[in-house]
């Protein structure tokens, strides 16, 4: 998909980039599997409560709630020889990597000990995922000058998106089973290791090969404004719609995507290298649709695109709720009929969406607010995140008994309350989608 000003070369790189996406998947997939197991896990026992997973989960976003935003503004300011969006992937890298791996030795001395590691390393994680995503996600609008271009270059860091999200949510379950050998916890750190070093590999590619600077040299200047002055222009009826909306979808998507483990395990009761089938079948499937996403965007419009993704994913998310040990064989064709619906909904229309109206709005303004509208997307998605922390935590143990020390296991219940959740938030999301106007 390479266009006049920007060679094949540049978006092979840039798509490189977003391999921290593994780091996303392990943390979504696994960090609650590893603190939380589903009854039948033999080899994990729960390492903290609900109720104190739920507060760590919390205590780390407070610390990272101001970053999002913050770094958005100082990476459209910057001045750094490596380019202003480069430097902070740079400085990001290495911290994301170190946080991620921490998580899976946590401190046992005692249930408290353990509480205040999982928060603190929360709260660390986030910040380096800022400085890593933000900046490389607001390079969309400074390298794509025209909104057909964006759309490119938003479905090419898409496609290595999934690929790259594809393998964390594909290959670990297979890793696990193969270096633990029986003991889960030992495959679990081990694979964590491994794909935590191929994540942050491509975002140092990406940073020192992209040539950042030179790309975009031809850039306009705009006029320097105050952090709370770019903080205010955000605040625009069309702006405040999609963030909603996209904190709802994304909220229903990460719970989706989060309780696949639990939903093979506890489900359709196969053991947990079979997720590598079903992750297959979901993110497949919406790989096969990216070139069909995009074209039809160029056809229609990006809202109308969108909201049949939606359609799709609600359908499907639905029928996984009918879905027992005896008839399995029907979550198959669920999950591929929800990754059709992630093509768009989940990859390439948030980025273009978020790319246009940060466009749109500095060319209006004489302001440059790329950076910081993917910082407060950010937030927002990293508040989803939450959501599905707590959602998926709460509902999760839904019906079970209690263990020692106040300790509960995931349940069959549990894990269809939670699908319910989902549903919820998708239908929320698609109403406010609907009252969204189409960028010009």
């Amino acid at each position: 998909m390479a266009e006049k000003g920007l060679s094949k070369k540049t978006y092979w790189i840039y798509g490189i980039g977003v391999s921290y996406f593994i780091l996303d998947q392990i943390y979504n997939q696994w960090l609650s599997y590893y603190y939380l197991p589903p009854a039948n896990e033999q080899t994990l026992k729960p390492l903290l409560t609900p109720i104190l997973l739920i507060l760590a989960f919390i205590f780390g976003r407070i610390i990272d709630a101001v970053t999002d935003p913050l770094v958005g503004y100082l990476s459209d300011n910057s001045k750094s020889k490596y380019g202003r969006r480069s430097f902070f992937m740079l400085l990001g890298g290495l911290p994301l990597a170190l946080t991620m791996i921490l998580f899976f030795f946590p401190l046992r001395s005692s249930i408290m000990a353990t509480f205040l590691w999982v928060a603190l390393i929360n709260g660390l994680f986030f910040t380096a995922y800022t400085l890593v995503g933000g900046p490389y996600n607001a390079l969309i609008p400074d390298l794509a000058k025209t909104k057909e271009d964006r759309l490119n270059l938003s479905t090419v860091q898409s496609v290595f998106r999934l690929i790259f999200t594809a393998v964390a949510m594909i290959l670990p379950g297979y890793f696990i089973a193969r270096i633990g050998n029986g003991n889960t916890e030992k495959g679990i750190r081990a694979t964590v290791v491994i794909f935590t070093i191929l994540g942050v590999l491509g975002v140092y590619l990406c940073a020192f090969m992209l040539n950042e600077k030179e790309l975009t040299k031809n850039r306009e200047e705009h006029k320097h404004i105050k952090f709370k002055d770019s903080v205010k222009h955000i605040f625009e009826k069309e702006i405040v719609i999609y963030f909603i909306a996209f904190f709802l979808f994304f909220s229903g998507f990460n719970i989706l995507r989060g309780i696949v483990n639990y939903y093979v395990v506890s489900i359709m009761e196969l053991s947990v290298k079979s997720n590598t089938t079903i992750s297959a079948l979901l993110f497949g499937a919406a790989a096969l649709a990216f070139p069909f996403t995009n074209k039809l965007a160029k056809k229609y419009t990006y809202k109308k695109v969108l909201i049949g993704d939606i359609i799709l994913l609600i359908i499907g998310t639905v029928g996984l709720l009918f879905v027992t040990k005896e008839n399995r064989i029907l979550a198959y064709p669920l999950f591929i009929l929800c990754g059709l619906g992630l093509s768009g909904s989940a990859f390439i229309f948030p980025l273009t969406i978020i790319s246009d109206l940060a466009v749109s709005l500095g060319e209006r303004k004489n302001i440059s607010v790329e950076g910081i509208m993917f910082g407060i997307q950010g937030m927002f998605l990293k508040l989803a995140f939450l959501t599905q922390q707590i959602v998926q935590t709460t509902l999760l143990v839904r019906g079970s008994k209690t263990l020692g020390n106040g300790f509960k296991q995931a349940t069959k219940m549990g894990v269809y309350s939670t699908l319910i959740a989902a549903i919820v938030l998708f239908s929320l999301s698609l109403v406010f989608y609907s009252m969204k106007k189409e960028e010009k």
